[in-house]
């Protein structure tokens, strides 16, 4: 059961005018008034404010098991999240890749779209592929060596990335 009260000072009077109230109990005059009068009280005219005690008790704070000591700050783990790359537009076909993050750092590089003009291209797309996505991972970024025989899936690729990069502002 919670317990309100408010003091105030009534300058004409003099008196202090106490006015309580119980949640969940309105039993007697008293109670449906909720005002008391007590006389004598010390106090300016003036407008002294005083504030009475919390009626709930002292505040109760609970620490949780392990948790790290007062002034300690905790940081919120990386965000998770992926990005697409711009679609690139090479003569063997269209390339495009999608980047996922952990943080800043590039934990895997799909490509969603890869050189496909003809069998030879898919070919040297699919062979080219594993070796950029190794790369794209080992550098953490864009800037990588192309896979001689697919100059163009390979700058396709890296387009792509450094795209995806910017969007996820790395």
């Amino acid at each position: 059961m919670r317990t309100v009260t408010a003091l105030g000072t009534v300058a004409a009077a003099g008196v202090v005018l106490v006015s309580s109230w119980q949640a969940g109990q309105h039993s007697g005059s008293q109670a449906a008034a909720g005002v008391h009068v007590v006389s004598g009280a010390s106090g300016s005219a003036a407008g002294a404010v005083s504030s009475a005690p919390p009626a709930a008790g002292p505040p109760t704070h609970h620490a949780r098991k392990g948790s790290k000591k007062p002034g300690t700050t905790t940081s919120a783990p990386p965000a998770r999240r992926t990005a697409t790359g711009a679609v690139v537009q090479t003569p063997y076909g269209n390339v495009q890749v999608k980047v996922s993050l952990l943080g800043k750092k590039i934990t895997k590089v799909t490509a969603i779209h890869l050189t496909d003009s003809s069998s030879t291209s898919v070919e040297i797309s699919a062979s080219a592929a594993p070796i950029l996505r190794q790369e794209a991972l080992k550098a953490q970024s864009a800037n990588i060596d192309l896979v001689s025989g697919a100059t163009y899936t390979s700058e396709g690729y890296k387009t792509s990335l450094q795209s995806a990069l910017d969007a996820a502002h790395v």
